[in-house]
């Protein structure tokens, strides 16, 4: 006689466990190997009990990514309080960073998603925005300015987080307080570009 092995039901499984556990395992295993049935086994569930959930695996991948966009938010703001000018840069640089390090799953869930046309997404990321605007427009930048000074910013603090960089080493450390402090001194000169 055979026996069919079954998943718990166990505790009652919400939306929020849900994504937060595709999230950790999209951190784990990389972002491309999250999958509907890797996601059931991990919260040992049944696939198919996912579907009260999220409609696809698209759907729970996008779930991810609004979790993950709404997590840097709060860290970029958290870094933010109570600093100001190149202190506030290196703090949230760094605090952008740690996120990455600690989630590389989600990071490259931000990645996919960029350009893809999605109103929730693009209001938690004008959220991101906010701060480090607020930051630079305190170096006496005009809006235009602003704007520019904020693309190279977080490009290059993005630079210094994709994979292949030193992550977690002495030397991740030196980077990017030296870029901060370079970016400051441009900041600071009183001759930061306008695009005519």
């Amino acid at each position: 006689m055979t026996t069919t092995r079954t998943r718990s039901t166990g505790p009652y499984l919400d939306r929020d466990t849900l994504i937060a556990a595709a999230a950790e395992l999209a951190d784990t295993n990389g972002w491309n190997e999250l999958t509907m049935s890797k996601v059931a086994e991990m919260v040992n569930r049944h696939v198919s009990s996912l579907y009260s959930h999220v409609d696809d695996l698209d759907a729970l991948r996008r779930e991810v990514v609004l979790l993950a966009v709404t997590e840097i938010g709060d860290v970029v703001w958290e870094a933010s309080i109570g600093r100001s000018g190149a202190d506030a840069l290196t703090a949230i640089a760094q605090a952008e960073r740690n996120f990455a390090r600690l989630h590389p799953g989600r990071m490259a869930a931000l990645r996919a998603h960029l350009g893809v046309d999605d109103s929730e997404f693009r209001d938690q990321a004008l959220r991101i925005a906010v701060p480090i605007r607020t930051v630079l427009a305190s170096f006496g930048l005009n809006e235009q300015q602003v704007a520019i000074a904020h693309r190279v910013f977080s490009a290059t603090v993005r630079g210094l987080v994709e994979p292949g960089t030193p992550l977690g080493t002495s030397d991740d450390d030196i980077a990017l307080q030296a870029t901060v402090t370079l970016f400051v001194t441009a900041l600071e000169s009183g001759s930061w570009p306008t695009v005519e």
